[in-house]
């Protein structure tokens, strides 16, 4: 009867905590969608207002930015500062490519982020800052997104993980 009862609370536990990860990762893209745009402010100030080389600027920007999304920045600095003849566009899309997979955005995500890239360098200062613009534009709504499914896929799926240890413990017994 105790094994009965320990592994019914170890299968709802286990069910519970699949449950809480899946909510998490929809937390962690909101975090890494507001750590984006505050990388981006920086990269901005540092190209526009500061007038910081491009590769300079990226090397700050990944050593100021947040844990989940400075490799993308340190990427492209490590890819321009080799002059293999990567363009600017071709090594945003590189450290996209490379660092994609280790966070928490999602494929609309990840093709604003490279559209921002197809200008990065190309044009003057103020076509620069309407880049700029719109990239900020767009994360506030991929934010705005991303808060939304946080607020109700979060709770479905913690609700769903204690739901589907208990079916199964029900099941079972």
């Amino acid at each position: 009867m105790i094994i009965k009862i320990l592994c019914s609370i170890l299968i709802v536990l286990s069910s519970s905590i699949i449950g809480y990860l899946y909510s998490f990762r929809y937390l962690q893209r909101l975090q890494q969608l507001k750590d984006l745009y505050i990388s981006f402010q920086l990269l901005e100030t540092e190209i526009t207002y500061v007038a910081t080389p491009l590769v300079i600027a990226m090397e700050k920007i990944g050593s100021q930015s947040n844990q989940s999304i400075h490799q993308i920045f340190k990427d492209v600095h490590k890819i321009l500062s080799k002059r293999i003849g990567y363009s600017v566009d071709e090594a945003w899309n590189q450290a996209i490519e490379n660092n994609f997979n280790r966070t928490a955005l999602t494929q609309e995500d990840k093709e604003i982020l490279i559209d921002f890239g197809k200008n990065l360098g190309r044009t003057d200062q103020e076509n620069q800052m309407k880049n700029f613009k719109w990239i900020y534009l767009q994360l506030q709504k991929h934010q705005q997104n991303a808060d939304e499914l946080k607020n109700k896929n979060g709770k479905l799926c913690k609700s769903m993980g204690i739901l589907a240890g208990l079916a199964i413990v029900i099941i079972l017994i």
